[in-house]
């Protein structure tokens, strides 16, 4: 008699996640196969995980139903599950409901949706440019099978995305194009559809159950070849993948917040590796991350001029002190307000971009600019009020404690502020300024609605209003050819996060909110607004200095074994009780070190803990503690997984491997 371990979409009770049936005699099943098995009396649909010839100790229930043939899950897939839980700490079940919809691993019948008649039709190709026609035969027959094509804003790459799609397509193979954000789904099927001239399975966190049950299964039966989606797609049930894309590659959406918290490089890497290098894979990005920059330096594309005659925009870089000396306390400044007031006679279109990744916890003087830095590692230094017994500033990289400046240590001023503002303000700002302005305003709040972004869009789009007031979904992709003017409200916002990424991070907001400037004829305008017009972030967003960054960047974070020099690791604590949350983040670090010195690895891992950026939220206080391996070679991995494993399951302990921040 045979048995099979049969996984399960939650959680079975069982300490392996499975839970194990002996296999009827007259019944054929193999691994990956949909099954019901009883459980409790009903009827429960779960995955054969592994089937063996080892008779348990305990009495086991037989199979009672095999829903489909042919499995769901293939031996690949499987192999990826099983890393994936290893390398994130993640429980199978959880993984389960990525990989398999719910209603397909209970074989739920659809009922058959009417059914539009819908003709594409393709568009004549646009001409390439030599440098995209050379990107696209480098692609095509180079040994290598990953590549980054670093393109400038404008540059055409999604043409030559295009361009590769469709020969994989005309050769029967499955093609992947991933999206960053929701937002920008919209504007690339209608590209890829009409390019390609057919229907796009489209994968997303915001399409209903039915509609992921027949996109997930027309993938399953390979009758959709072209696959766009946001980062969960890479989990579709491909049968002839053979070329992934990944637009703007940079974007921290292609990292997951919650657990499994993967990242989209790290599981196309170990896609890569199980086909045997059978794939090819392009990056793409007008500031792509340094690690990737770092990674395939060798087989980088440059494109550095747009496609036709539109020309880069013009950047301003104006200097909010000044404008506080005039005694002008709008959030506009002369120059943005001069702007705005050229558009709006002239018809043209604006956007007003806000960086949302702040708060009002970073000390910044409105006289100078000067913000206030750990004296050790010379990084923003975060407010606390309700962490610490009085009011401290706390470095997030080296756990130092002191106290907020009276006043501004460098001009001796007291115009200290913590910084903070919104969409909804920026957007009655504008009303108020200027009545006779129709405002659009694209933020988390007004885009909740499964198609509020793209009803926005394409009101924007064909002109229903005048100005664009949004956050980082704005600066993303969006082609946008009557907008001449881009308003950056406030840079400074973001640029204190104490992060080791959020020099890059704003580096990259900036250069891609401004690349919305300017995409047809006419030449953009855009307006930065900043307390700090030194920073190397702005001024190099200012230059299109992207290779002057770079070099940056990489100096700092080789001194400091951040990736991609270094490996990393965070785990957040958790806990109602302040002082309880302590206790165990001090149990925690003290056991790291131990299992450290046990591996005689002291002098290549790192331990420190410091209070979370958010240091309280919803209800409960939050500590990390943060693992650095200063070798690429030694993963923090292998030291977490000796933590006991109530440890490594307690949903008030939270395991990141390669986390986005460090707060």
């Amino acid at each position: 008699m045979k048995f099979a371990q049969i996984l399960f979409p939650q959680k079975t009770g069982a300490d392996s996640n499975t839970l194990t049936y002996h296999i009827p005699k007259n019944m054929e099943i193999r691994v990956g196969q949909s099954v019901k098995v009883p459980i409790r009396n009903r009827k429960t649909s779960g995955i054969v995980w592994e089937i063996n010839d080892k008779k348990p100790e305990f009495k086991t229930l037989p199979i009672t139903e095999l829903n489909y043939e042919k499995p769901l899950l293939s031996e690949q897939q499987i192999k990826i599950m099983k890393w994936m839980s290893k390398y994130y700490f993640c429980s199978l079940d959880k993984l389960l409901k990525l990989f398999v919809p719910k209603g397909v691993l209970e074989n739920k019948k659809l009922r058959d949706p009417k059914k539009k008649t819908e003709q594409i039709i393709r568009t004549p190709s646009l001409k390439t440019s030599p440098l995209q026609k050379g990107a696209i035969e480098e692609i095509k027959t180079a040994s290598v099978n990953k590549f980054l094509i670093h393109g400038v804003t404008g540059s055409g790459k999604t043409e030559i995305y295009k361009n590769l799609a469709d020969q994989y397509i005309s050769e029967d193979k499955q093609v992947l194009i991933l999206v960053p954000e929701i937002s920008l789904t919209p504007q690339m099927i209608e590209y890829f559809e009409k390019g390609l001239g057919i229907k796009a399975a489209v994968i997303h966190s915001k399409i209903s159950d039915g509609e992921k049950h027949r996109t997930w299964t027309s993938i399953w039966k390979n009758e959709s070849k072209l696959i766009i989606g946001s980062r969960s797609a890479i989990f579709a049930p491909f049968q002839s993948l053979n070329l992934i894309i990944v637009d703007e590659e940079h974007d921290s959406s292609y990292k997951q917040e919650q657990s499994p918290r993967y990242k989209i490089h790290t599981v196309i890497d170990k896609l890569i590796q199980l086909q045997n290098g059978n794939i090819k894979v392009v990056f793409g990005s007008a500031t792509p991350s340094v690690e990737t920059a770092e990674e395939l330096k060798n087989s980088t594309i440059r494109i550095n001029e747009r496609i036709g005659t539109s020309e880069m925009p013009e950047i301003e870089v104006i200097d909010m002190r000044e404008e506080f000396k005039k005694r002008n306390y709008s959030i506009f400044s002369d120059k943005l307000r001069e702007e705005l007031q050229k558009i709006l006679k002239e018809k043209k279109q604006a956007i007003l971009f806000l960086n949302r990744r702040g708060s009002a916890s970073s000390v910044v003087c409105r006289d100078c600019g000067h913000t206030e830095k750990c004296p050790e590692c010379e990084i923003p230094a975060t407010y606390h009020k309700s962490t610490t017994i009085r009011e401290n500033l706390i470095c997030h990289h080296c756990g130092k404690i002191f106290p907020p400046p009276s006043k501004c240590p460098q001009c001796k001023g007291f115009n200290i502020r913590f910084l903070g503002i919104g969409t909804q303000r920026i957007e009655s700002e504008v009303l108020k300024e200027f009545p006779e302005a129709k405002v659009l305003r694209a933020d988390k709040d007004s885009t909740s609605g499964k198609y509020d972004f793209e009803k926005i869009y394409r009101a924007f789009k064909h002109g229903e209003a005048d100005i664009l007031v949004g956050t980082q979904m704005i600066a993303k992709g969006l082609h946008l050819p009557n907008v001449t003017l881009v308003g950056v409200i406030l840079a400074d916002i973001g640029l204190n996060i104490p992060d080791f990424r959020s020099s890059e991070r704003n580096f990259q907001l900036m250069t891609q909110v401004a690349g919305r400037a300017g995409r047809s004829k006419e030449k953009g305008k855009v307006v930065i607004q900043t307390y700090n017009p030194e920073n190397l972030a702005i001024l190099c967003a200012k230059n299109q200095d992207y290779d002057g960054f770079l070099n940056y960047e990489r100096t700092q974070r080789k001194i400091l074994s951040n990736p991609p020099f270094g490996k990393i690791a965070k785990i957040t604590v958790e806990n109602k009780s302040f002082k309880e949350c302590g206790e165990k983040t001090d149990e925690l670090e003290n056991f790291l070190w131990k299992l450290i010195r046990e591996s005689g690895l002291q002098d290549h891992l790192e331990v420190n803990q410091y209070p979370a950026y958010l240091s309280k939220l919803r209800g409960k206080y939050r500590n990390i503690i943060l693992i650095r391996s200063k070798n690429t070679e030694i993963f923090p991995n292998n030291i977490l997984e000796k933590l006991p494993k109530e440890d490594i399951m307690n949903a008030s302990i939270k395991i990141d491997i390669d986390p986005l921040s460090t707060t």
